[in-house]
């Protein structure tokens, strides 16, 4: 289930508040103790993020499914995307569990409790489920709330440089698949998902493999050129990228209209998403000021449209 986004925070007391995390979501399966994850084009996330098998040994049931959110603690306890990128650079290599890790599944809702669907429960009571079966560990947690005062915490959440906070009726069924006025998402910094279609190349004294990304979204079925971002990763990550793009290279431009690019490039077919925080859009529908977070192989392409309706 996806949330629609909504202009301004407010108060209200049918409607819980919840972080926006900016990490990356996961649905987690219990199965007698073995624990699956898959994210939202239904990757099997299970290898990648080994530290979550410790939801066996927190959540009591013997089946169950969840669904949350995989982010990395940063500096001063606040998530950072960009601890997640070396996984994400690297979306079908396995992990070894590392003893230390940042590494946290923010668990925030219960879809099927030991043979028991609860889809069409409210929200109000599968959380109140989750609550009474999920214990939290260090690396499984259940994502905090607050009800009623939606702008306080709005207001604290963009203190803390956040992405923004999640509205969500707590009367609302859970919707698989469906994008829903019912969850509200509610930016607090500019941030969202591009389709990468195609790299430039060449120039610096480096002579870097991959100078800056090609940004798209979707309107209407086309994808619309957004602007460049430079890439500004070490030489290790910028050739990992490089491996995740090299397989998407095309003869033909994806955009709607030819963008003009001063430097050499590659053209892709628009199969992987990135991550980007920016400004804003100018009058031309370009993204002002963008700065690359992280890859985002787990988003589905598709999915990749503004977010005020207008790209």
């Amino acid at each position: 289930m996806l949330a629609s986004v909504f202009e301004e925070p407010f108060d209200s007391s049918d409607y819980i508040f919840e972080v926006k995390w900016g990490g990356v979501r996961a649905i987690a399966h219990l199965d007698e103790g073995e624990v699956r994850l898959h994210g939202r084009n239904l990757r099997d996330l299970t290898p990648v993020y080994p530290e979550l098998a410790a939801l066996a040994d927190c959540l009591r049931a013997e089946h169950a499914i969840v669904d949350g959110e995989i982010i990395a603690w940063g500096a001063e306890r606040l998530p950072s995307p960009e601890l997640l990128r070396p996984r994400l650079l690297r979306p079908d290599v396995a992990v070894s569990r590392p003893r230390r890790s940042p590494i946290s599944y923010q668990v925030f809702d219960l879809l099927k409790l030991d043979g028991r669907w609860l889809l069409e429960r409210p929200l109000s009571e599968r959380r109140a489920l989750l609550h009474e079966r999920l214990t939290p560990n260090r690396v499984v947690q259940v994502a905090d709330f607050v009800s009623d005062d939606g702008i306080a915490f709005y207001d604290a959440v963009a203190g803390q440089q956040l992405e923004g906070i999640i509205a969500k009726e707590k009367q609302s069924t859970y919707l698989p698949g469906e994008r829903s006025t019912a969850w509200r998402e509610i930016r607090a910094t500019q941030a969202d998902d591009f389709v990468v279609g195609g790299y430039s190349f060449g120039g610096g004294r480096r002579k870097d493999p991959i100078a800056s990304l090609l940004l798209g979204v979707y309107r209407d079925g086309r994808l619309e050129f957004a602007g460049q971002v430079s890439v500004g990763c070490s030489d290790r990550e910028a050739r990992l990228l490089l491996d995740l793009l090299t397989p998407l290279h095309a003869e033909q431009c994806p955009f709607v209209e030819l963008p003009a690019v001063s430097r050499f490039l590659y053209w892709c077919r628009p199969e992987l998403a990135c991550h980007v925080r920016y400004a804003q859009w100018d009058a031309s529908g370009r993204l002002r000021f963008p700065v690359f977070v992280a890859p985002r192989p787990d988003v589905p392409p598709e999915e990749c449209v503004r977010a005020d309706g207008r790209g």
